[in-house]
Parts: C-alpha cells; sequence; structure tokens
C-alpha cells in the first residue's frame, strides 16, 4: 500500500465546501490529514443549474477533524487573516491548495467592466499570489526540502478561453505564478497546479456531455474525484522531485 505522507499534515483548502472543493477537501480527510475548508462568508446556497445545495457547515461537520473558516478574497488583507486564523486553531500550513474562484457568467468582450474582471483577478489569482507569499513568509528560512506545498487549480483552457475573458485570463496568470513560485520558494516549498478538463458538477446537461464526450480520449467527463485524487499525488511525498508543473487532468481533452 502507497502511503502518501499526509496524515495530520494540516491541509488548507479554499473553496473547499462545494464541488470541486469538497472532493478536494475528502480526499485529504481520508489521508488523515487536518484539513481546514476555506469559504466564502454567505457561502450558503439551495443550488442553482443543476448544481447540490451548499452548506459549509454541514460539510465541514461531515469530516473528521476538520474546521471551516469563512473569509472574503474580495477585502484587502483576506489572505493574511486567513492563515492566522489557521494557525490560531489548528497550526502551520502544510498543504495550501489554491482551489477557490470566481466565475462571471457575463464574462465576455460585451459585457465585461473593470469591476467585473478586478474581482475575478482578485479572488483568482491575487488571492493565491498573497497566500502563497504568507506560506513562504511563515516557514523558517532554513525549513527543510518539501517542508510545505501548494497546489493551485487553473484549467485546461488557460491557454485561450472564448467568451470567459477574465476568467482564462486569471488562470493563466496562475499558471505562470505557479512556475515563477516554484523556482523562487524551492527547495523549501513546492508549486505545482492541476489543470482540469470539463468536470460534471452539476452544471453540464445530457446534450452538453454528448457534445464534449467526442473530443476526450477518455470518453467521458471529469469527476470531481479526479481532481482531488491528482492534488493528493502532488500533495504526497511520492511526488517530491516534482515542481513547476501544470498537470492537465482532463481524460486528454485539448490534447
Amino acid at each position: 500500500m502507497i502511503d502518501p505522507g499526509l496524515s495530520q499534515k494540516t491541509v488548507l483548502v479554499t473553496g473547499g465546501a462545494a464541488n470541486i472543493g469538497a472532493a478536494i477537501s475528502r480526499a485529504f480527510a481520508e489521508q488523515g490529514a487536518r484539513v481546514v475548508v476555506h469559504y466564502a462568508p454567505g457561502e450558503t446556497s439551495p443550488g442553482h443549474h443543476g448544481r447540490a445545495a451548499t452548506d459549509p457547515h454541514a460539510f465541514v461537520s461531515s469530516l473528521p477533524d476538520a474546521i471551516g473558516i469563512a473569509e472574503d478574497f474580495l477585502t484587502p488583507g483576506a489572505a493574511a487573516r486567513l492563515m492566522d486564523t489557521v494557525e490560531d486553531q489548528v497550526g502551520p500550513v502544510d498543504v495550501l491548495i489554491n482551489n477557490a474562484a470566481l466565475a462571471n457568467d457575463a464574462d465576455t468582450f460585451s459585457a465585461i467592466d473593470d469591476t467585473a474582471i478586478e474581482q475575478t483577478l482578485r479572488v483568482n489569482t491575487l488571492a493565491p499570489a498573497l497566500l502563497i507569499a504568507e506560506l513562504s513568509r511563515r516557514l523558517p528560512e532554513h525549513a527543510p526540502a518539501n517542508s510545505a506545498n501548494v497546489v493551485n487549480i487553473s484549467t485546461d483552457a488557460a491557454r485561450g478561453f472564448p467568451n470567459q475573458v477574465s476568467y482564462g485570463m486569471s488562470k493563466a496568470a496562475l499558471e505562470s505564478l505557479t512556475r515563477g513560485a516554484a523556482v523562487d520558494l524551492g527547495p523549501r516549498i513546492r508549486v505545482n497546479a492541476v489543470a482540469p478538463g470539463p468536470i460534471q458538477t452539476g452544471w453540464m446537461d445530457d446534450e452538453l456531455v454528448n457534445k464534449v464526450v467526442p473530443g476526450i480520449p477518455m470518453n467521458r467527463v471529469g469527476h470531481p474525484t479526479d481532481i482531488a485524487d491528482a492534488c493528493v499525488f502532488l500533495a504526497s511525498r511520492q511526488s517530491r522531485w516534482i515542481t513547476g508543473q501544470i498537470i492537465q487532468v482532463a481524460g486528454g481533452h485539448w490534447l
């Protein structure tokens, strides 16, 4: 049996209470990690567009030894406040999963404005950058190699995302951040990213699934657990010599 070495590690998952984030939180909890589930204030939702209802408090209580922390990445100082709260309640972060993301339904050139772009970049790019910076600052300067791990969640459409102007832009920047941080922070901190393909979280109806699947060599859309398992691998000791990589987890989509 492979032991990824994650038992009792403190894992912070941003946007970790729903959809892909919930699967990631659950996967680390199953490895015996102490999971900190971040969610946005007021995130509780009755569900829409086929997605399941979101109740962060109920989700956190379903995980062993997990805690939930609400923080708004649209406000200045959110990254430092979040890391302070985690350290006060659990201890230093060993694994940071930057999963929280903002997607705007009106993200086209005919609809976007400066506020929409700024908010998307604040959540999808600025927050991960500041959280990584906080993680680095709080780690002893002479900490040994592989003292901490970061996994950023991008998209396999980051190279160009039609009709998702600010979202695609934010994820392309996140991938650049991943590579730059890996160089700057190695060997103490490894930094990688997972780029999901089409993941079924309830937003795809049968017609869209049938349209997308022919372009996926593995002949199916993805499940949140596909992304979660990749995150566990990149945080594990089995990936100890992997850093600065963007791992496409998409069944071959876009090849």
